[in-house]
């Protein structure tokens, strides 16, 4: 019996092709068996490490006279009245002010509080901005207000009435009616 062609062709290629893998795995399996043998690092104690060179010992200088300091200016409170002393200075000057919630280096938070102080400066009201990974600015209004969500908008109107909470991305419009709302 003779073989067509067609049927040499197709053998020779799948014989080619068997050669070729069977030369691939034997250049893969040899380059695996060099990287598997990885040096060995022996980790050495703090206290077992030999020092550095000697260090030189100081030269002793002539006593000082002690310098009186001046006290240090008072902090000032952070809250006044349960509430943070920006915004209670805030609702001082202006009858309804926009706080602000927002970490810092976010950048949803960032737009949030820009588009905050854009409807607030809009509806002519005050402006706080609180930072909510600061303890100290933070922990008055959390007492106040429970948990604090970032980015958020506060609308307060005097005495110290919380008005409206947006928790979340509020647009300049949307800060705009609620401020212009808490001033009626």
């Amino acid at each position: 019996m003779s073989s067509t062609p067609r049927i040499r062709v197709v053998g020779l290629v799948v014989g080619l092709a068997v050669l070729a893998l069977a030369a691939g795995f034997f250049l893969l399996s040899r380059g695996q068996a060099a990287s598997s043998a990885a040096r060995t690092h022996t980790v050495v104690p703090l206290s077992k490490r030999t020092k550095g060179p000697a260090k030189k010992q100081p030269v002793k200088k002539p006593a000082r006279k002690p310098v009186a300091h001046k006290p240090a200016a008072p902090k000032p409170a952070e809250s006044v009245n349960g509430m943070p002393a920006a915004l209670a200075a805030a609702l001082a000057r202006d009858k309804v002010v926009v706080v602000s919630l927002y970490a810092p280096k976010v950048e949803l938070d960032d737009m949030a509080t820009r588009e905050a102080r854009a409807g607030a400066a809009a509806a002519g009201v005050g402006f706080v901005a609180f930072n909510v990974l600061n303890e100290g600015q933070s922990r008055t209004l959390t007492k106040m207000l429970g948990i604090l969500e970032d980015p958020a908008v506060l609308v307060f109107r005097r005495p110290g009435e919380l008005v409206v909470r947006f928790s979340g991305f509020a647009d300049m419009q949307t800060v705009l009616q609620a401020a212009r709302n808490a001033g009626l």
